[in-house]
């Protein structure tokens, strides 16, 4: 039986450009119906407050202790004068200034932090960090000032700088920020979360039951996740699940006026452009600030700004050398001081605000500010951050809660703080005209400050 030849039709090159086009109109068409169609994406409605602000957004970046950020910061409580170290190798090292923007990254898990806790004597950073690598201990005690963060630091001048905000907990990124959304970490220590993931009440259960809106912008990787994908019941949670966005969704959303009640915006991420933009060691600070800034002025530049709080902070220390012994105020902590920018129309201008603070501090704001009860008890002791505004006529009390003032006695709790009066609203600073009357502070070991040199800066 002879073979049977089957022809095929041949298409010629426009039938194929035609082809190709139609194939584009239909996937464009798609994409519409499910991402842009009436009803997929519309302006949140926002519930109102118990004070004026209807935007809180929660900005945490990665891996840095307050003194590594602003340890020269005029005003604050910073790095001492002549204090030294042991380096771990029968000799001492002093806080110094890093001459770039980037170091290796430091050992950084509750066990090395317990280490340079030293029972509260905050002394044996540069000797936990010098056993994983020689030169590492010098790296520990080394700080950047406003030559590198310029931006940070005129944010700092112009808002409300926190002293006294500690991570939640000796140890790394998850369990400190399960703290920022749960008020625990459910007895996880390290990053390793377990394989069927690790199950709590969180801030975003309250909100979604009560109808106030909010959404978590994070990346997946091979390695890791969005924070609240690690707790099972969300993640089971179709309608949970679709408020965990991509990162890269952000400033389209903040373009559009979108954002919800309640934002998170996580940047952490294991390729070198995600540790660049977190500022995890070993990313470029100067990189990450840049990105930064382009989230905080596109926000400042939108119709939400006036009446919107930022809080730019940090997950941990990063194994990072910072003076201040934290309080215990339970057998899970606090951990390390780092940096608390709050920023908004109503936060108090040129501040630093001394009161005592911690990751569950977030959530206390947002339940303070809707009226949510406490979903922990460390939550429920913890300041809810009014100190740090201003809002009319100063006529907003403490609604709730005890609020840790000043320093503490490990298991204390002091008595509540009160509001400070208002505090006139100066015009912002350029961060050059900042540096320029501050200098960008002294080298530890008690040297005048000085206004930085081109060389320095340039």
């Amino acid at each position: 039986m002879s073979a049977v030849a089957v022809r095929r039709p041949r298409v010629s090159p426009r039938g194929l450009f035609v082809l190709v086009v139609a194939v584009f109109v239909a996937l464009v068409a798609v994409d519409a119906l499910f991402f842009e169609g009436p009803g997929a994406t519309p302006p949140p409605t926002l519930v109102p407050g118990t004070t004026p602000i209807q935007r809180i957004i929660v900005l945490m970046k990665e891996n840095h202790a307050f003194d590594n950020y602003f340890g020269t910061f005029p005003g604050a409580d910073g790095i001492p004068a002549n204090v030294t170290l042991p380096d771990g190798a029968a000799g001492t090292v002093s806080p110094h200034w890093i001459n770039g923007t980037s170091t290796p990254d430091l050992p950084h898990d509750r066990a090395d932090m317990v280490a340079s806790y030293d029972n509260g004597r905050n002394d044996l950073f540069a000797s936990v960090a010098e056993a994983s690598g020689a030169g590492l201990g010098n790296v520990s005690v080394g700080y950047y000032d406003g030559r590198q963060l310029a931006a940070y630091w005129s944010l700092a001048a112009n808002y409300t700088l926190a002293d006294r905000y500690f991570q939640s907990m000796l140890g790394p990124t998850i369990p400190n920020r399960l703290y920022s959304i749960a008020g625990q970490a459910g007895n996880l220590t390290s990053d390793a979360v377990p394989l069927g993931g690790i199950d709590m009440s969180t801030i975003f259960d309250q909100l979604q039951a009560r109808g106030i809106t909010w959404r978590y912008y994070g990346d997946r990787s091979l390695v890791s996740q969005p924070v609240p994908l690690y707790i099972p019941h969300i993640a089971a949670d179709p309608a949970m699940t679709a408020e965990v966005v991509p990162l890269s969704q952000l400033m389209d959303d903040i373009a559009s006026d979108r954002l919800p009640s309640v934002t998170y915006i996580d940047p952490k991420g294991e390729f070198p452009s995600q540790l660049d933009r977190s500022e995890h060691p070993p990313g470029d600070i100067s990189i990450g600030e840049s990105w930064t800034m382009s989230v905080v002025s596109a926000v400042k530049a939108s119709p939400m700004w006036s009446t919107t709080a930022i809080l730019l902070t940090w997950d941990e220390s990063g194994g990072f050398y910072d003076h201040v012994p934290p309080p215990q105020v339970d057998s899970w902590g606090y951990g390390f001081r780092v940096p608390l920018i709050v920023m908004s129309p109503f936060a108090k201008r040129g501040f630093v605000d001394h009161e005592v603070m911690d990751h569950t501090s977030i959530l206390k704001l947002i339940a303070t500010n809707w009226g949510l009860p406490p979903l922990t008890p460390r939550e429920a002791n913890a300041s809810d951050m009014l100190s740090a505004f201003s809002f009319p006529n100063g006529t907003l009390a403490r609604a709730s809660g005890t609020g840790l003032s000043g320093s503490a006695t490990p298991g204390s709790v002091p008595p509540r703080a009160t509001l400070v009066s208002p505090m006139a609203a100066p015009e912002e600073r350029r961060a050059d005209s900042f540096l320029t009357g501050h200098g960008a502070g002294p080298r530890a070991g008690g040297g005048a400050r000085r206004a930085p040199s081109r060389a320095d800066t340039g």
